[in-house]
């Protein structure tokens, strides 16, 4: 009974994981995808010592290793290490080397929604003003 539970378990967690993708008739492909992600990571180490030029330098093969995952993700071959290999690399990408996403400017976010916030009490103090020559308060 606990053997056939493990068994149960263990058969889940393969499944779940999408690891039958990872092996068998889709071997290529997630070979494509480890060598793309050893490019990449090959080109981080070779220029470590110069982190501002690494966004510059890496960017064609970041780009292309997320493509390919893109690619594996849509076919459905996306199963757990490979996700966990991409997860790890686009951290390094983004957070320790800081490439991708240009920061966001909040000032003009701010402005606005201070602007939106203010119109009710302009039309409030407005209003009360021209209530108050006419008399009637």
């Amino acid at each position: 009974m606990v053997i056939r539970r493990l068994w149960d378990a263990y058969r889940n967690m393969w499944s779940s994981a999408l690891c039958t993708t990872c092996s068998g008739l889709t071997e290529n492909r997630t070979r494509l995808f480890v060598n793309k992600t050893d490019e990449a990571l090959h080109c981080f180490n070779e220029n470590k010592h110069q982190p501002d030029q690494i966004c510059d330098t890496c960017s064609n093969a970041y780009e292309e290793l997320r493509n390919e995952f893109k690619q594996l993700q849509a076919l459905g071959f996306a199963c757990a290490d490979l996700a966990d290999s991409m997860n790890s690399t686009a951290q390094a990408w983004s957070v320790k080397y800081g490439c991708g996403h240009p920061p966001i400017e909040y000032i003009p976010v701010l402005t606005m929604t201070l602007s939106i916030s203010l119109i009710p009490l302009i039309f409030y103090l407005g209003s009360r003003r021209l209530t108050s020559y006419r008399g009637f308060c």
